[in-house]
């Protein structure tokens, strides 16, 4: 498989006070908007990380978006996985292929300056190895906390690259939150009405 699409929904959206990825917009829910997104990047495949939300389990538990990740990668074996959160209601198609394709020609991890999500990031054995002794370690047994994005995109010699408008990077954790992103949604789609 060279790139598989991870839509992260396996969060306990415990700021919203119900699953994000349930949460609708368009007559879609999230879960759909994304796989929707996704689907138009020429993806091997696009499947869902989180078992609370109809997804693929974490095979590490309380590991993160990370623990998400490396449970997929395990699984699918791509060379390649081009990563969103759930949450993102602002993120385009556009925004996902730019990601790929600039991640592609590179061969090397690639993300925006403001955010380590969304993220192009190439699969190589030592980014696996490093995934699985992250996730065995005494420190991470002992203290729940996994790697962070900042170690993964040193391993594949991650790239930042701008974007224009941050607006696009803005995640949705609570129901004010959610609402602002809904109204301004509206408000855009209005304008070209």
């Amino acid at each position: 498989m060279d790139c598989l699409g991870i839509i992260l929904a396996g969060g306990q959206s415990s700021r919203m006070g119900e699953n994000k990825a349930f949460l609708t917009l368009n007559e879609q829910t999230m879960v759909e908007h994304c796989q929707a997104l996704l689907n138009q990047c020429h993806l091997d495949k696009v499947v869902i990380s989180g078992s609370n939300s109809g997804g693929v389990a974490d095979l590490v538990t309380q590991g993160g978006p990370l623990a998400g990740i490396h449970s997929l990668i395990k699984k699918f074996q791509p060379r390649s996985v081009l990563v969103m959160p759930v949450d993102m209601p602002f993120l385009t198609s556009q925004h996902l292929q730019q990601l790929k394709l600039k991640g592609s020609l590179a061969k090397r991890a690639c993300h925006f300056n403001q955010s380590s999500l969304p993220a192009f990031i190439p699969v190589n054995a030592l980014l696996s190895q490093f995934l699985d002794e992250e996730f065995t370690s005494q420190r991470f047994l002992q203290t729940g906390k996994g790697p962070s994005f900042k170690h993964i995109f040193k391993i594949t010699n991650g790239q930042s690259i701008p974007l224009s408008d941050p607006q696009v990077l803005v995640n949705t954790n609570t129901p004010n939150e959610w609402q602002q992103a809904k109204h301004l949604l509206k408000k855009s789609r209005s304008k070209y009405v």
